[in-house]
């Protein structure tokens, strides 16, 4: 007669800890993948009406298009790493200056927002917060 509230008791406890456990699991050794096509656009108030694109691709390659509206677009080319939810993009050198600084955005659902930038490169307001594009079916 004892035994058998116990059984219900067991198949609750296993009903909580199972999910957990897997959740677990499944976060510590699994990171999203982020790699895809970004795009952003500058504020309003910005004089030289920027869009930028980023592509970062599977293998740890990236390129950045700075597109001035109603001018030529610039593109620079890099690397980046994910720690987590952080994305840390750097830069090739670009002719006989050095490379610009690091880039580090957060990543929370399909947006990625800069949280350290140097203002020398990027301004004060720094660059946008990118949205994932949508890829049309069949590739990009």
């Amino acid at each position: 007669m004892l035994v058998r509230p116990l059984i219900p008791r067991f198949w609750l406890a296993l009903c909580w800890v199972l999910p957990a456990l897997c959740t677990t699991l499944l976060a510590s050794g699994h990171e999203t993948d982020l790699s895809g096509v970004y795009q952003g656009h500058a504020p309003a108030s910005d004089a030289a009406r920027r869009v930028y694109t980023l592509n970062l691709a599977a293998d740890g390659t990236a390129m950045l298009t700075t597109q001035y509206i109603g001018k030529d677009s610039v593109t620079m080319h890099g690397r980046w790493t994910q720690s987590g939810r952080q994305i840390v993009l750097t830069f090739d050198s670009m002719g006989p200056n050095g490379p610009p600084r690091p880039i580090t955005f957060r990543h929370r659902g399909h947006d990625l927002s800069p949280v350290h930038w140097d203002p020398n490169e990027w301004g004060r307001a720094g660059p946008p917060i990118l949205h994932r594009a949508h890829v049309a079916q069949g590739g990009v």
